[in-house]
């Protein structure tokens, strides 16, 4: 095991160009604790917020770092990783396993990082433990399937979506929109969906989406109006924050439901108007915090699994980046140049390497 190892950190926040590359020192894992060696590590908008000097507030810089009090400071996100040494009470996991893992120490932009050992042991009913990776996946397609409970969760718990239900799916070309969009359509509804560009447009309509609205170049709300015969929908999925968050109330039909999570348009939850809520008799759902654990509950896992292994759910992986060229990570999802979810790696043949 080597003593020191590449990392990417930053020690002040800022735009991309604050993220360079550093060695620090490989941690050693403690007795009940795992040592993983990073094979893949998805990069996502919370790890974005964070960077830009954001809090737990989405946008706001008023509590730079996200509770981080020194640098340098390593950024997160869920990695793909194999176990390369186990404490002494970390009890039985096998050395070369792999894992989904989140919170890793001290960052996922790393090439080692530790993990509490209990994160990692399977579920004792035999169900998928919550770092299951499917046996079929890369490890860049692994780090990027994470997202799947998300969407699940998203989708069938907090919103309720049902067979016959129709459900508008925003930014359907991201990391976690893909994934949204083969979910829904496995859980029976109707997909219409929000995407911008052609080429993301065509890669949405592939993945089975009804309909496609292109909202660079038309208003998304008449044309889901147009859609849905003027009904509106069931559910709304939202996580771009500001107009769109606004502008999709109207897109609701009577009794409908739309689970906001997240602001990745960087602007913030827009102005809520509250004429519809009682007209429409419309639910706001918002996700986070204790929900994204909930996402990995076994039954979920089993039932991801399940549809990864029947070919019916795969994750779009837009780009496999060295480890070191994080700043560019960064630029590209900013721009929204990207259709799926860009991925770090330390080793970038291994992480796009078949695993069988």
């Amino acid at each position: 095991m080597p003593s020191r190892m590449r990392a990417v950190v930053h020690h002040t926040f800022g735009p991309p160009d604050v993220l360079v590359p550093a060695q620090l020192p490989v941690p050693q894992p403690g007795p009940d604790e795992v040592l993983l060696r990073v094979l893949a590590v998805s990069v996502d908008y919370v790890q974005l917020h964070i960077r830009k000097g954001g809090s737990g507030r989405i946008g706001s810089a008023r509590e730079p770092g996200y509770g981080l009090t020194a640098p340098p400071y390593v950024r997160g996100g869920t990695v793909c990783g194999e176990v390369a040494a186990v404490g002494s009470e970390a009890g039985d996991i096998a050395l070369g396993s792999r894992h989904l893992v989140g919170g890793l120490r001290p960052g996922s932009y790393v090439e080692y990082g530790v993990v509490d050992a209990a994160a990692l042991r399977a579920d004792p009913e035999g169900s998928a433990g919550p770092t299951a990776v499917p046996e079929e996946f890369t490890a860049a397609e692994s780090a990027a399937f994470n997202y799947a409970p998300v969407a699940y969760h998203t989708l069938r718990v907090a919103a309720g979506l049902t067979a016959g239900e129709t459900v508008l799916i925003h930014a359907a070309a991201g990391g976690t929109g893909v994934l949204a969009v083969q979910l829904a359509k496995a859980f029976g509804a109707r997909v219409i969906a929000t995407a911008g560009g052609p080429a993301k447009v065509a890669l949405v309509r592939e993945l089975g989406a009804d309909v496609v609205i292109d909202y660079r170049a038309e208003d998304f709300v008449p044309a889901v109006l147009a859609a849905s015969d003027g009904r509106g929908v069931d559910v709304v999925w939202e996580s771009v924050g500001g107009d769109v968050f606004t502008r999709s109330l109207e897109c609701l039909a009577e009794g409908g439901r739309m689970v906001s999570f997240g602001s990745n348009s960087f602007t913030g939850v827009g102005t809520v108007d509250f004429y519809p809520f009682w007209t429409k008799n419309i639910r706001l759902i918002g996700w986070g915090g204790a929900s994204n654990a909930a996402a990995h509950a076994p039954e979920i896992m089993d039932d991801l699994l399940r549809l990864a292994e029947a070919g019916a759910l795969r994750p779009v992986v837009a780009a496999v980046l060295p480890l070191e060229q994080a700043a560019d990570a960064h630029r590209m999802i900013e721009a929204r140049e990207t259709i799926g979810k860009v991925v770090l790696a330390p080793d970038v043949e291994a992480a796009t390497a078949p695993r069988r």
